[in-house]
């Protein structure tokens, strides 16, 4: 029997000791106030140092460069001091609170909750820790004074314009110590603060995917919803005899991730001399036969501020529908002095066109809502008093994905 060879594997050299890291600072390192360590998903760190104190925080997300924390979400993180002597007590305190600019007293507070990290005893003398943990939690409601019902909680939220409003959660440390004051044989103490901004975000996400267009309609009709507009004007038109009649298809589950196209199906029913008509009363200083489109879908979102006897809001446009008409539309969607009926079909999607943060929520002081808009004649923009010729479609924005999960 021949006996194989055996070949001796090549001989390794050991590696060199990786090198000793630590996060304290060393003898000659200079302290940097505002350290985050960025990573995916919701395991990014911070490090922050002011004062003679350093808070460590992880398990989180950033955003812009400050921690930021989900629905319900646990604040995590350490708290150390530089020198603990005379140390009776550090807390944490998380505060969230509506601001408008140009007014300090106009502030109103939304949360305030403090924990206790270490308090010192009398009766032994105990030091203060070199490292503290810290736990605290986002709470997902809250109530405001004169209300019955609970909020939930809303989200950091920044509006420019027309005046500058935001909504602001701070996490402070707040470190006792006390000093003995000879000239009156007392001990008092005094307070130092770290404040730093976080962020809260709870993430949102549809109950159900989208259909990728209307042509999927026959296949799952119940992924379909269908919205009937009449177009009834508040003043005479001279044209009484004539209506213009939209069918709007969008999908039915309503709630819509930002990022994601929407697809719609319209198809509207008049005469071009009832939207000549219309273009004569509601839009007197513009010749109708120079209107480019008969019909624009867009999202809009609409903030309601009410503080303290500051009222106003604000419509925002997020996004433009595209449309294309449908071949076997007979015409062309233009306005005329034609009397014959007409239909006209669009296949189309809606996107977002700028960044969404944050899904609509609603308090006492502020509220924000999205909606799908269909406006006759009008180009896309802020919500009318006189709504004849525009049409109101709540939805609402999601921030993330559809994931499934079965």
């Amino acid at each position: 029997m021949e006996t194989l060879s055996v070949q001796l594997l090549p001989e390794y050299t050991p590696s060199k000791p990786a090198p000793d890291y630590s996060s304290k600072l060393l003898p000659g390192e200079k302290c940097i106030q505002r350290s985050p360590c960025t990573q995916r998903g919701d395991n990014a760190s911070f490090t922050f140092r002011e004062r003679g104190m350093t808070l460590r925080l992880r398990d989180c997300r950033e955003e812009d460069r400050h921690p930021c924390y989900g629905l319900g979400s646990t604040i995590r993180g350490e708290v150390a001091l530089d020198n603990r002597r005379r140390v009776v007590a550090v807390v944490a305190k998380l505060e969230g609170r509506v601001y408008i600019s140009g007014q300090p007293s106009q502030a109103v507070n939304i949360i305030s909750k403090e924990r206790t990290l270490w308090e010192s005893s009398t009766l032994n003398g105990q030091t203060c820790p070199s490292i503290m943990p810290l736990s605290m939690s986002f709470p997902t409601s809250y109530r405001e004074r004169g209300q019955d019902r609970p909020f939930r909680l809303p989200p950091s939220f920044e509006l420019s314009q027309p005046r500058r409003v935001t909504i602001v959660y701070t996490l402070q440390i707040i470190v006792t110590k006390s000093r003995n004051v000879p000239m009156i044989g007392k001990k008092l103490s005094r307070q130092v603060y770290m404040s730093i901004h976080v962020r809260y975000r709870p993430r949102v996400r549809p109950s159900r995917p989208v259909p990728n267009s209307f042509s999927e309609v026959k296949q799952s009709p119940e992924d379909w919803m269908e919205n009937v507009w009449i177009t009834k004007p508040s003043v005479d038109t001279g044209n009484e005899a004539f209506l213009a009649r939209c069918h709007f298809f969008f999908p039915s589950v309503r709630v819509f991730t930002a990022s994601e196209k929407i697809p719609f199906h319209l198809r509207l029913e008049t005469s071009p001399l009832f939207l000549h008509s219309l273009a004569k009363v509601f839009l007197p200083h513009q010749n109708p036969s120079e209107i480019e489109e008969v019909l624009n879908v867009f999202i809009l979102r609409k903030t309601t501020v009410d503080i303290q006897g500051t009222s106003f809001s604000h419509d925002q446009v997020l996004g433009r529908g595209q449309m294309m008409l449908q071949s076997s539309c007979t015409s062309k969607a233009v306005i005329s002095e034609s009397e014959e009926p007409v239909t006209w079909s669009w296949n189309g999607d809606l996107r977002c066109e700028v960044p969404v943060l944050n899904t609509g929520f609603n308090t006492s002081h502020v509220s924000t809502s999205d909606y799908i808009v269909l406006s006759l004649l009008l180009p896309p923009g802020e919500l009318r008093p006189d709504l004849s010729l525009q049409r109101v479609i709540p939805i609402r924005l999601a921030t993330e994905p559809w994931i499934d999960r079965s």
